[in-house]
């Protein structure tokens, strides 16, 4: 069974059915798999094959909905690009996945321009609106509507998504069409109020995120209408729930508290609406009972990564009553295993540690990635007889929840996104006036996490946040730059040199219940 085949039923049963509304513009499942067939009989005629990459670069939409499916038609695999990255780090991901297309959306032009000269020559661009290159719907309107007629397998590579490492340079985990099944499978099971047609869910995650991307799958895959965001927007958040059947919708925690800050949230009407799901990172007590307050729904928090593609623990609806009704540390678990999955806690050599004792974090599931994209060594490195390493730190009580304590790793995560602090220290390296420099994440309370640069300088030098600010605008992505700044004359280091990171972070955690926000 392929991700398309859920297209291709509920194009071929029920052709009208609402699949994807963007800015009020609806298209059926029926358009959708016509434009589906027609994108991937064009990758046919750029050459690109079974097994090669296209990208696709822009804020969601309807395009990305077509890419995954037209190239998964194909066995192609979609790589969505941050469109928040600078151009470099851009042109670094596209060269690694060696990308043979890449579709430019509107409003990419800046960063296409930057891009020009870091592409490899062979890649064929494809621009929506003015650009170079062939325009997209032009080219889409060329092809014919009509099945490719490629033979694909369950276990080929459907989507490649990147995500960051302790060594300053991004991977590309690799998916599957069989782990996206078995995602949806496991998220349905999981799910109080499980969609179906004529139902709507809303995605206002980005879909370079696995939230985002797991989420209009997982649409195709209920057949249930995708009420698709360009980006976060709080008001238009509450205007599609109060206007359309919704049954889910998938937050951060930081877009959950940006909707109750709107005026006048408590009289909205939340009625149609059953559940949400969010994760990435941790919600406060006081911010989910005012949320069940004002949603007045079920509430479901997901713990997974790009790794696992997507969630494989769960705090289900009812583990949340139970926690709002006297056993509020519950709200400190991420739940426990979804269907099918399993959940280690080990030592340093591997061996799982008995319940309540702290290790890092193993999940085994048939959601788990194939690999490291031309990384043999880093993907045999973090899965071990088929258990990703999260490199978070934790524990499981009697009761099997999982509790996560602290990352064995250094990456912060601000917003629901993730950062590793070695790109940031990289960048701020190259000032004039930075002898040493090391980034840790401290408690936030709109984001859960912001970034802190303790900064050593040169001799008579001197940096100022905003200075510090502008000088990083053109290295990193913004949501990466930290807006806090710290002088300090030397920074904590082991006799082997490394900087010891928990000394810096322990005056700003000492107070939480956990080492992350």
């Amino acid at each position: 069974m392929l991700v398309q085949h859920f297209l291709e039923y509920y194009a071929r049963n029920t052709p009208d059915l609402p699949c994807l509304t963007q800015h009020g513009k609806t298209t059926s499942f029926g358009e959708v798999n016509a434009l589906a067939n027609r994108v991937a009989n064009g990758l046919l005629t750029l050459g690109v094959e079974k097994g090669q990459r296209v990208a696709i670069l822009g804020e969601n939409s309807l395009q990305h909905l077509l890419l995954f499916m037209g190239a998964g038609k194909i066995g192609a695999v979609t790589v969505s690009l941050n469109y928040r990255l600078t151009p470099a780090e851009l042109g670094f991901i596209i060269r690694d996945s060696e990308t043979r297309a890449l579709l430019a959306l509107e409003g990419m032009q800046d960063s296409m321009a930057g891009l020009d000269e870091l592409l490899p020559p062979e890649t064929v661009i494809l621009t929506q609106g003015n650009g170079t290159g062939l325009n997209w719907e032009d080219w889409l309107a060329d092809q014919a509507d009509t099945p490719p007629g490629i033979t694909v397998d369950p276990q080929d590579a459907f989507l490649q998504l990147y995500t960051s490492g302790t060594t300053g340079n991004p991977k590309g985990v690799v998916s599957s069409h069989f782990n996206f099944i078995s995602l949806n499978t496991m998220n349905n099971i999981a799910s109080p109020s499980r969609a179906n047609a004529g139902m709507a869910g809303i995605i206002c995650a980005p879909l370079f995120h696995i939230g985002g991307a797991g989420s209009v799958v997982f649409g195709i895959f209920s057949g249930m209408e995708t009420l698709l965001h360009r980006a976060f927007d709080p008001v238009q958040v509450v205007e599609d729930i109060e206007n359309h059947q919704v049954c889910n919708v998938f937050m951060v925690p930081a877009m959950i508290m940006a909707i109750l800050q709107l005026p006048d949230i408590e009289q909205r009407d939340f009625s149609k609406l059953s559940q949400i799901f969010y994760g990435a990172s941790p919600i406060s007590e006081t911010v989910l009972r005012r949320a069940v307050e004002v949603f007045e729904c079920d509430f479901i928090q997901m713990y997974g990564m790009t790794e696992t593609t997507g969630t494989v623990v769960n705090l289900t609806a009812d583990d949340h009553r139970r926690a709002l009704a006297g056993k509020p540390e519950l709200l400190r678990s991420c739940g426990r295993p979804s269907v099918g999955a399993e959940v280690r806690v080990v030592d340093p050599e591997g061996n799982e540690l008995p319940r309540g004792e702290i290790g890092e974090i193993w999940l085994r599931a048939d959601t788990n990635m194939q690999c490291y994209y031309n990384l043999p060594d880093a993907t045999a490195a973090n899965l071990t007889d088929g258990w990703v390493h999260t490199g978070d730190a934790g524990y499981m009580d009697e009761e099997g929840y999982l509790y996560l304590k602290d990352r064995m790793k250094d990456m912060v995560v601000s917003g629901g996104e993730n950062i590793y602090p070695v790109e940031v220290e990289n960048a701020l390296a190259r000032h004039e006036s930075v002898a040493d420099v090391a980034v840790i994440g401290v408690p936030d309370d709109k984001f859960g996490e912001a970034l802190l640069a303790f900064v050593v300088l040169k001799p008579g030098a001197s940096l100022h946040t905003e200075e510090m600010v502008d000088f990083c605008r053109d290295k990193i992505a913004g949501y990466k730059i930290p807006r806090q700044l710290e002088i300090v004359d030397e920074l904590p280091r082991n006799p082997s040199g490394k900087i010891l990171k928990k000394i810096l972070r322990e005056p700003y955690w000492s107070g939480t219940q956990r080492g992350i926000g």
